[in-house]
C-alpha cells in the first residue's frame, strides 16, 4: 500500500494528538525541537508542541477547504485503519487515558502491515474534525496551562519526569521562550495573553548585554528529570543563554500576530549583538548562542539564519505566496527605510525576478501607514486592505520570465 503525501501528514499530526501524558499534553519522549529536553521519557509532557500541532491542524484544516475550493474535489480516500485517529468526541479528548488507548489500538491494527482498504472522506468534514481537535487543544491549554504573574502571564511550557509543571514548580520565576513562541504562533494564545507574555518577557527574560531574548530564566538547579540542558551553566547554550533560532522564531510569530514593533525589538537586538565586536567576538553573522558577555558561539547556525531571512521577506517586506498569488503586506519599521524613504526587496517568485520597492515619502510609523497605491510594471494591482495588495497567480503567469519586474507600492 503506498500512501498519498496527505495521508503521511494527517498520520503525523493525528497520532500526536492521541499521544499524550496524564496532564492531556503530547508527551515530551526524548525532545521536542529542543533535542537538551531529553531525560523525561516517562512523564514528560510538551505544552509548546501541543500548541504547535495545534496550529498544524488548523493549517491542514484550512489547506483542505482550500484544496476543494481551488480544485473543486470535495473527497479523497484513506487507509481503513485511519478511520480509528478521525473520532470527533469532546468526551474522548477530555480523557487522557481513552486517547492513550485508542492510539494503541490504532497501532495494534497496522502492527507489520495494513489491510490496504481504503475509506472515502469529505473534505468539507475532514477540515471540521481537525479544527474541532485543534479548537479542543487550545481551549485545554487556556484553561489549565496559563501562569499568572499579578495582572500579567504567560503559558507552562513542559512537565517534568515526576509530572510536575515546569511554570509553577516554586516560588521563584520559571519562564520559558518556546512555550511563548508556539502559543503565539499557532493562535493559542489570545491577543491579550500575547499583550501579557511581550510584557513578562521583557521583565524577566530580555537582556540586552547578552543580545536579546533568553531561552528560559534561571531555574537554580540541575533539573535532570526534564532534560540535560539544565546541566549546562546559566547563561550557555539551551540554558539561557540567548538562543537564535528560538528568539528569531519568537519574531516570526509577533509579526503573524500583527505585533511587528514587538517583532522588530527581537530582530534589531540580535544584529545588534552580532555586529557589536567587542562583545560578539565573531564575524558578522548568526551564531547559535550569545552568552552571558554576548559572545557568539557556533558562528553560523543555519536554522535560524534561514527564519531570519524568511521572517524579514514574507513578515517585515511581507511578501508571501498565497495559492500561487504574491501577497503584500508590508510591516517595515521607519527605520527601515532609506533616507529618501525608499525600502527595496530584489527576489525570485514563480520563476520571475521581481525588484519590490516600498515607498513612506511622509516618513510616517509603521501604524499609521496604509498602502495608497501599488502597480506591477505600471499596472496598477489590487489593494486589498489598508496594507496589503496582491499581484494574482494568472497575472504573474502573464510575466516574461527572463525580465525584472518591478512593483512599486506608495504608503501613506
Amino acid at each position: 500500500y503506498f500512501g498519498t503525501v496527505l495521508e503521511h501528514i494527517l498520520l503525523q499530526n493525528l497520532c500526536a494528538f492521541y499521544d499524550v501524558g496524564e496532564h492531556n499534553e503530547m508527551r515530551l519522549h526524548g525532545a521536542d525541537w529542543n533535542d537538551a529536553l531529553d531525560m523525561a521519557w516517562e512523564k514528560g509532557e510538551s505544552v509548546a508542541f501541543t500548541c504547535a500541532y495545534a496550529g498544524n491542524l488548523r493549517n491542514i484544516a484550512k489547506t483542505l477547504r482550500q484544496l476543494e475550493e481551488i480544485s473543486g474535489s470535495s473527497k479523497i480516500e484513506i487507509a481503513h485503519e485511519m478511520e480509528d485517529l478521525l473520532a470527533g468526541s469532546v468526551e474522548l479528548y477530555e480523557d487522557a487515558a481513552r486517547k492513550q488507548a485508542l492510539l494503541a489500538g490504532y497501532a495494534k491494527k497496522c502492527e507489520h502491515n495494513i489491510s490496504g482498504d481504503t475509506i472515502v472522506v469529505r473534505l468539507d468534514q475532514l477540515a471540521a474534525n481537525l479544527e474541532g481537535k485543534a479548537d479542543w487543544m487550545m481551549k485545554n491549554i487556556r484553561a489549565n496551562e496559563w501562569v499568572k504573574d499579578g495582572e500579567d502571564g504567560w503559558f507552562n511550557g513542559y512537565y517534568d519526569n515526576h509530572g510536575r509543571k515546569e511554570g509553577v514548580m516554586d516560588e521563584s520565576v520559571r519562564m520559558m521562550l518556546t512555550g511563548q513562541v508556539f502559543a503565539i504562533m499557532s493562535g493559542t494564545a489570545t491577543e491579550d495573553q500575547v499583550e501579557s507574555i511581550c510584557r513578562s518577557a521583557d521583565k524577566y527574560l530580555y537582556d540586552q548585554k547578552a543580545g536579546g531574548y533568553r531561552l528560559n530564566t534561571n531555574f537554580h538547579e540541575e533539573k535532570f528529570d526534564l532534560g540535560r540542558m539544565f546541566g549546562f551553566a546559566y547563561g550557555e547554550k539551551e540554558n539561557g543563554a540567548v538562543f537564535s533560532h528560538m528568539a528569531v522564531m519568537y519574531s516570526n510569530a509577533l509579526y503573524q500576530r500583527g505585533f511587528a514593533k514587538e517583532g522588530n525589538k527581537v530582530l534589531q537586538a540580535l544584529l545588534d549583538a552580532a555586529m557589536e565586536f567587542d562583545n560578539s567576538k565573531m564575524y558578522p553573522g548568526l551564531p547559535e548562542y550569545f552568552d552571558n558577555q554576548g559572545r557568539g558561539l557556533y558562528a553560523y547556525l543555519t536554522g535560524a539564519a534561514s527564519w531570519y531571512m524568511l521572517t524579514m521577506i514574507t513578515e517585515v517586506f511581507g511578501v508571501k505566496g498565497d495559492c500561487g498569488d504574491l501577497k503584500i503586506a508590508p510591516a517595515l519599521m521607519l527605520e527601515q527605510y532609506n533616507q529618501d524613504g525608499k525600502a527595496v526587496l530584489k527576489m525570485t517568485f514563480a520563476g520571475r525576478i521581481f525588484e519590490i520597492i516600498f515607498y513612506n515619502k511622509e516618513k510616517k510609523e509603521f501604524d499609521q501607514l496604509k498602502i495608497q497605491k501599488a502597480a506591477c510594471d505600471g499596472k496598477a494591482l489590487e489593494i486589498t486592505a489598508e496594507r496589503c495588495t496582491i499581484l494574482s497567480k494568472r497575472e504573474i503567469q502573464m510575466l516574461s520570465v527572463k525580465e525584472t519586474h518591478k512593483i512599486e507600492i506608495e504608503l501613506v
